[in-house]
């Protein structure tokens, strides 16, 4: 008893501390961020994420006795998970070079888990003269900042462009006003490979080796850009054969992009290009398969499944309040460079040695087209977009190129209202 009236004590006591000599930042804090509601409408069920908030591609044709697609059905639904804030924390100078932290957050959550609190960025940056290092978990590198897709889904235009958040290592270096060279050291966390068990961030741990990003930026003109960059990755899928021996399996994967962002007062556009391989952690279809078997201790060979893509976003900014825009792209699956094996199925279909790892394997090509209006008010948006995706399904063959599709489009109908803080 009395060491419950004790802590009883302490803690009245600590309450009337706080409400009496309240705590203040040494630094200062700049808070911002949005509440944001949105609707959504879709003509067919579809391949997402989070209720389906995020729009990957349609689902697939699945037809019953009577010949009628039972993913031919729409939904509807509202959401409010993208609601963000942000803290950006202006630090005191170490040594020569300026500090300063970012911390934000939504309520997205993970895994078909809504409405929890998400980390999106927890970083610190230290700039010199002409250095910046940012450590800590932020944009992937192949998600340009200012070269991104300015559309109203959430899906800011993938699967057909790069898009993660990764904690990492980055250096930027400005050896003149125009000119920046970035090298970028990453590793996976809540955007991951896929591989034997799911996906998970193990076969990039097991690998070792961290993805390495080198990219140079360069300015032209009063506002405009041209770049290009280059990811490198390595997965370890698995440490043990299915005969019970040490695995010793690897594969190295690239991702090219060129990229360029056009502007004048009443006009941007935005438009990059893309090679990929094994892009199933920057959210984008594709991935990798086993390209051979020992029959005698299962150990493995795997190869990339490769594509080309591109896309463009503008906006027409003649008018500040009332904003029409566009995103369009394309993405097409252009196969693997050696021959791939097939998954193994059983009698009844269900897969029992799974050959082939991604995201959309099957799809040949997809195609996006997605008008917008916004209308801007001071601290208030309210924006209508809609958004048709056809994605072209299919066989995988040896080669890794899909045949015999049979394309399926879906279109969203969406409106959303922002309150910036």
């Amino acid at each position: 008893m009395l060491i419950i009236l004790l802590l009883s004590a302490a803690l009245v006591s600590a309450e009337e501390r706080t409400e009496l000599e309240p705590v203040e930042s040494s630094f200062p804090v700049k808070v911002s961020g949005f509440i944001k509601h949105e609707s959504y409408w879709d003509t067919r069920q579809v391949v997402g994420a989070q209720d389906d908030q995020i729009l990957l591609f349609p689902e697939k044709k699945k037809l019953d006795a009577n010949c009628d697609d039972i993913n031919g059905k729409g939904q509807y639904d509202m959401v409010a998970i993208q609601t963000r804030m942000r803290f950006d924390i202006t630090g005191p100078n170490i040594k020569n070079a300026h500090s300063h932290g970012v911390i934000e957050f939504d309520f997205f959550g993970k895994t078909d888990l809504a409405n929890i609190v998400r980390m999106r960025h927890a970083h610190i940056i230290l700039t010199w003269e002409d250095v910046k290092m940012t450590f800590g978990q932020a944009y992937h590198p192949l998600y340009v900042i200012g070269v991104d897709p300015r559309t109203l889904s959430f899906n800011t235009g993938i699967p057909l462009d790069t898009f993660s958040r990764n904690p990492q290592f980055r250096i930027t270096w400005t050896p003149h006003e125009r000119l920046d060279l970035i090298f970028c050291a990453s590793t996976e966390l809540d955007f991951a490979s896929d591989g034997p068990i799911g996906k998970s961030t193990t076969y990039m741990r097991n690998a070792i080796v961290p993805m390495l990003d080198f990219q140079f930026q360069t300015r032209f003109g009063k506002s405009h850009l041209f770049g290009m960059g280059v990811d490198y990755k390595r997965i370890w899928p698995r440490l043990e054969t299915d005969t019970g021996l040490k695995a010793n399996e690897s594969l190295n994967s690239f991702i090219f992009i060129a990229f360029n962002r056009l502007e004048w007062s009443s006009f941007t556009s935005r438009t990059k290009f893309l090679f990929v391989q094994n892009p199933t952690d920057q959210n984008m279809i594709g991935g990798y398969a086993v390209h051979s078997v020992d029959p005698v201790n299962d150990r493995r060979e795997y190869t990339n499944l490769n594509g080309i893509g591109f896309w463009n976003d503008s906006d027409i900014t003649k008018s500040k309040s009332l904003v029409p825009g566009w995103f369009i792209g394309f993405l097409k699956n252009i196969g693997a460079r050696k021959t791939i094996l097939p998954n193994v199925v059983d009698s009844s279909g269900n897969i029992t040695d799974r050959r082939i790892f991604g995201i959309g394997t099957d799809i040949d090509y997809l195609f996006r087209f997605a008008p917008r209006l916004r209308w801007n008010v001071n601290n208030f948006m309210l924006a209508a977009e809609v958004e048709y995706t056809r994605a072209a399904f299919g066989t995988i063959d040896s080669t890794g190129n899909v045949i015999n599709t049979d394309p399926v489009g879906v279109t969203r109908f969406l409106i959303t209202l922002y309150y910036f803080l």
